[in-house]
């Protein structure tokens, strides 16, 4: 997706896929924060409440400006009193074109399972390993010793 523009209160701003370090600025600006999984845009801007202008001034970036390089508190603020509705709509609508969350999350799950089933691997093989580190004319210095008692009919537990 490219780059959207947007004249805000007489400046350009500019919105593009998150990098990284967005990503980590949304995450500590919603938590705690409560959002249905059916919600809609008005749902999302409901539960978002009045960190909106936040959440826009991270995902938006002055022209020939950083992501890295902003004073949120004072960027929100500016938005705050510069954004028509109608581009706050926009703003969001684009965000979600420019990040197919949906995408991104199913792709973050499938590496969590997979790293899990190497980790799982990699423990297996680690035991099997160990095991097959006694020697055959030692014994394990863990573990059950067998008995050295006589056998009786009875089962042992």
């Amino acid at each position: 997706m490219e780059e959207k523009r947007y004249e805000i209160g007489g400046k350009i701003y500019i919105q593009r896929p998150l990098v990284l370090g967005q990503v980590q600025q949304l995450l500590v600006m919603v938590e705690g924060t409560q959002i249905p999984a059916d919600a809609n845009m008005f749902g999302i801007v409901t539960a978002v409440g009045d960190k909106l202008f936040l959440a826009l001034a991270i995902v938006l970036t002055e022209e020939g400006k950083s992501p890295r390089d902003k004073d949120f508190p004072a960027l929100a603020d500016e938005i705050k009193f510069s954004i028509l509705p109608e581009q706050t709509i926009t703003v969001i609508e684009d965000f979600f074109d420019c990040n197919p969350l949906s995408s991104i999350l199913e792709r973050m799950a499938g590496m969590t399972k997979k790293i899990n089933g190497l980790m799982l691997t990699g423990l297996r093989n680690s035991a099997f390993s160990s095991a097959m580190e006694t020697s055959p004319g030692e014994t394990g210095s863990s573990g059950e010793q067998p008995s050295k008692m006589p056998r009786t009919g009875r089962k042992r537990c």
